[in-house]
């Protein structure tokens, strides 16, 4: 029966076999691009200027990828069995016209979706092995740190190893003046940012400056709060590095000894205070719902409200900034932890 289907502009043929197996592809007739649902409803109900086209395939119902466009040889914008956009790397996947449909599973190496248009060109700057490097640094911060990072990762740190290797071969090696802060800070994505430098010379054969393991570490944390990548995140990250340093010398000073930056209560603090930055770097700040609660707890634990305030005086006088009584509240509570 389907072999007398007559091939109308709403189909596109192609020999099935025995298989006679039909999906929906919705894309523009004209640019070839995929669409949203929202778009291809538009056009089955007649409101929209797109129309679905049928594809009949010849390729096992488990797998299909329609190639939309070449980023270069090995990187290509594809489409998967579900419609969404992702960037694929595998050998020569970007080589055929496009748009096109992929047969061969096994040519794909890397997936990677949620990756913004702005860095995907990152892969015609960068070679082959720096992007699976970045890749596998990836890859293993998310399983170490256990949770999302950023899609734009492994481009934007494709993008800072390449120059890394460059500067690399002319002799040149920049230290990070916050590169304690950020050791102290952030200890697990610098130790994450030492496995990256190893993963960069396994991939590579090039060996990067020990340095480079806090630039690593800043791109980890950049891609843990906001999932962006910008260069207004970066500075973020960097404010947080200098203020939690100062918030923990504060803290210090009022307790009479060193903090245990092993302990649960000071991770949980250093958490609590990312979030706080960047509240307040956003101009929020938290509705004041608990005043006598604060009150209350102002006169029941004197020592962690005062360090709770020379806290809040910091980061008024170096930043202009002034937490909510109800924001001086939790940040008493996780100073009284730590005593």
């Amino acid at each position: 029966m389907h072999d007398k289907m007559p091939f109308t502009d709403n189909y596109l043929p192609f020999t099935a076999g025995s298989d006679m197996l039909f999906r929906a592809v919705p894309y523009h007739a004209k640019r070839c691009k995929a669409v949203t649902p929202r778009e291809a409803s538009l056009a089955h109900n007649g409101s929209g200027a797109l129309r679905p086209r049928f594809v009949r395939r010849d390729v096992p119902r488990s797998f299909f990828m329609l190639i939309l466009k070449k980023i270069n040889n090995n990187v290509a914008l594809a489409s998967n069995d579900a419609g969404e956009e992702i960037v694929v790397f595998g050998k020569g996947v970007g080589f055929p016209k496009t748009p096109y449909e992929l047969e061969d599973e096994s040519i794909i190496q890397r997936v990677f979706a949620d990756v913004d248009e702005q860095y995907m060109g990152v892969a015609q700057s960068v070679s082959d092995d720096v992007l699976l490097a970045s890749s596998d640094i990836a890859t293993t911060a998310g399983k170490a740190l256990d949770c999302k990072l950023s899609g734009n990762l492994a481009f934007t740190l494709a993008d800072h190893i390449q120059y890394a290797i460059e500067r690399v071969a002319d002799g040149i090696v920049f230290e990070n003046p916050l590169a304690n802060e950020v050791r102290f800070v952030y200890p697990r994505e610098v130790s994450l940012g030492a496995r990256g430098i190893e993963i960069v010379r396994e991939r590579t054969g090039i060996e990067l400056p020990a340095c480079e393991a806090i630039s690593i570490a800043l791109h980890l944390v950049n891609s843990e709060i906001d999932g962006m990548g910008s260069a207004q995140d970066m500075d973020l990250v960097m404010k947080s590095a200098v203020i939690l340093d100062r918030a923990t010398q504060i803290i210090e000073k009022h307790v009479g000894q060193p903090l245990d930056h092993s302990s649960y209560a000071y991770v949980r603090f250093v958490a609590h205070m990312r979030f706080l930055i960047r509240r307040l770097k956003q101009g929020g700040s938290k509705r004041t719902e608990n005043s006598s609660l604060f009150c209350q707890a102002a006169k029941d634990f004197p020592d962690a409200y005062a360090c709770a305030r020379d806290i809040n005086e910091y980061l008024s006088d170096a930043y202009g900034w002034s937490c909510s009584d109800e924001e001086l509240l939790y940040l008493m509570m996780h100073v009284n932890r730590l005593r």
